[in-house]
């Protein structure tokens, strides 16, 4: 079985389950979600633009046909590898059928690798071997910046009017480490086959087309100052596991009696990870039944895997964790959540410091929906197009009439124009509206707060400031600073001060302690993120885009009911 680029990122569950079906009830295997298929879209149109813009430029490049099958664009590849004189070519595809042809053409025995299949973007030349043979590079397009402002190595910057590395701009900055991984991928492929670079070069075209960024592999340092490793032995490695749990997963589907290649265990990793895999709800059920239902240690908030193995790796369940002694210091915390998941009571974190929510005779909680969310909250940053606000929710307790927060007036202002202009009125009767609530409540004597989950309340108002400066009624970020640091309260800065027995401090994941329920089925990102395409679509028929607008407007005032909701319970709490 040969494993792609991607099988030593991916999640050793999601192989198991993958290579070993018969072992599961996957019925409720969910289809791929409307955020990944978006973001697959955007990488598609990027790397589109990205190849037209390539063949513009006065290179030899040879191009091999998408269309034919794969045996004729594995036999194309290796004549392209081994005999043209292309310095670039472009969706080369080397597995068995290659490798023999590779053999044929140099004439040497051959040599295969049994475990890989390659399919990276770009091939570049990069050189010639002892052997007369031309050798190779590889190159990814990606959609994001595929540098990590960590500056434990080195980069090289080359345009395309000197695109090899040895002429790049050198730079000391990091390559993205899951980028790293695939390329090593097809680098260790190249080099099985003797037609690597002996440098260990590997590219990526990220989001600045014109330029190629460049990395050696054993200069990729992972850890501090490189104490652990470089991103090839880190990938060799990684490798070497994926392959022994997709080899026991086989061996299980067709014994099923043997002991499972892997277990569920909570996975935060934005494009590998739980939210992104079709498997999530019946992992997400094993997760929740382990011991007994005592539940898997990373469905606590914070406890990642890595938390885990560094802390207590010998302990999987909440109950266990929850009554072990002798944890080191970093770890007491975590254990403190696993003790309120397990009494089913909230607990302080720090039992030292008050815990108390400031209460105001006004209180108003906002929540704004910007078009590309979807992909930010979940770390996702390779995403094309411009970001815009298009709804902002909020709801208005009086508490010096009715102490209820269900009393509170709800509404909502909105744009699905997706266009700057109407963004810049939506805001600025937003801001215009906060500043008259304001203003209002301190003329009749009586205390405000503007309360919000999250810094992204923030970050957008001063986005605003910046984005909109000079407009009419814009503010200064002074005076966005000032208003927001005089009225604004972050809830989720008061959440994570207790330890509650959730997954998480996400709204969603609290709004549920607080009895607390979402009117619209499947509220979240994904969702919306189609609702919202389906509300600016052209195509759509008026019914069409109202069903979607009026969708997104009961999400987005049950955002701010949540806050609410959330907030109340809160407070209620007793330690």
């Amino acid at each position: 079985m040969r494993l792609d680029a991607r099988a030593a990122l991916q999640c050793h569950e999601y192989l198991h389950k993958s290579f070993a079906p018969a072992c599961f009830d996957l019925t409720e295997r969910a289809p791929e979600s409307e955020m990944m298929r978006e973001l697959k879209r955007q990488g598609d149109i990027h790397e589109v633009r990205t190849i037209e813009n390539l063949l513009t430029k006065n290179l030899d490049i040879l191009v091999i046909n998408k269309d034919q099958g794969e045996i004729e664009k594995e036999l194309t590849t290796a004549e392209a590898l081994i005999k043209s004189t292309a310095q670039i070519i472009i969706g080369a595809w080397i597995s068995s059928v290659c490798e023999e042809k590779i053999a044929e053409l140099t004439g040497r025995a051959t040599a295969n690798d049994p475990d890989r299949v390659s399919r990276p973007d770009l091939l570049i030349r990069v050189g010639e071997g002892l052997d007369g043979k031309p050798r190779w590079a590889p190159v990814d397009i990606k959609s994001h910046d595929p540098i990590n402002d960590n500056k434990s190595s080195k980069l090289y910057l080359a345009p395309w009017d000197s695109f090899l590395p040895t002429e790049g701009i050198e730079t000391v900055a990091r390559l993205d480490l899951e980028d790293a991984a695939q390329l090593a991928h097809y680098h260790e492929h190249l080099r099985i086959l003797g037609i690597a670079n002996d440098e260990g070069f590997v590219g990526v075209i990220g989001r600045d087309i014109e330029t190629i960024v460049w990395a050696r592999l054993s200069e990729t340092a992972l850890g501090l100052g490189g104490k652990d490793g470089d991103a090839n032995t880190d990938y060799l490695e990684a490798f070497d596991v994926a392959k022994k749990v997709v080899a026991a997963a086989q061996a299980r589907q067709k014994d099923p009696s043997l002991p499972p290649a892997a277990f569920s265990a909570l996975e935060s990793n934005a494009k590998f990870g739980c939210a992104a895999c079709t498997f999530q709800i019946i992992c997400e059920r094993e997760l929740k039944s382990h011991d007994g239902g005592a539940g898997h240690v990373t469905l606590l908030a914070g406890v990642t895997k890595k938390a885990q193995a560094k802390y207590f790796p010998e302990i999987t369940s909440i109950r266990d964790l929850a009554a072990v002694a002798g944890l080191p210091k970093p770890a007491e915390k975590l254990q403190v959540q696993a003790q309120a998941w397990v009494s089913g009571k909230a607990i302080l974190l720090d039992p030292d410091k008050d815990f108390l929510i400031p209460e105001f005779d006004i209180e108003i909680d906002i929540d704004l929906e910007n078009s590309l969310s979807a992909f930010q909250d979940n770390g996702l940053t390779e995403i094309e197009g411009k970001d815009r606000v298009y709804l902002y929710g909020f709801g208005i307790h009086d508490r010096t009439v009715d102490r209820d927060w269900h009393s509170a007036k709800f509404d909502s202002f909105s744009d699905y124009s997706n266009t700057e202009d109407g963004e810049y009125q939506l805001l600025l009767k937003m801001w215009n509206f906060l500043k008259d609530q304001v203003a209002q409540a301190e003329a009749a004597g009586k205390s405000i707060g503007i309360f919000h989950y999250s810094s992204h309340e923030k970050t957008w108002w001063r986005n605003f400031a910046r984005n909109h400066e000079g407009k009419a009624g814009v503010p200064t970020l002074e005076e966005v600073e000032d208003f927001t640091e005089d009225y604004f309260e972050d809830l989720l800065d008061y959440s994570k001060q207790v330890a509650l027995g959730t997954t998480g401090y996400g709204i969603k994941k609290l709004a549920p302690k607080a009895g607390f329920n979402w009117q619209v089925q499947d509220p979240g990102g994904a969702l919306s993120l189609l609702k919202f395409k389906e509300a600016v679509d052209p195509s759509k028929s008026p019914a069409e885009q109202k069903e979607s607008i009026d969708w997104l407007f009961s999400y987005n005032l049950d955002d701010v009911r949540a806050t609410f909701a959330v907030r109340d319970y809160l407070r209620k709490l007793t330690f």
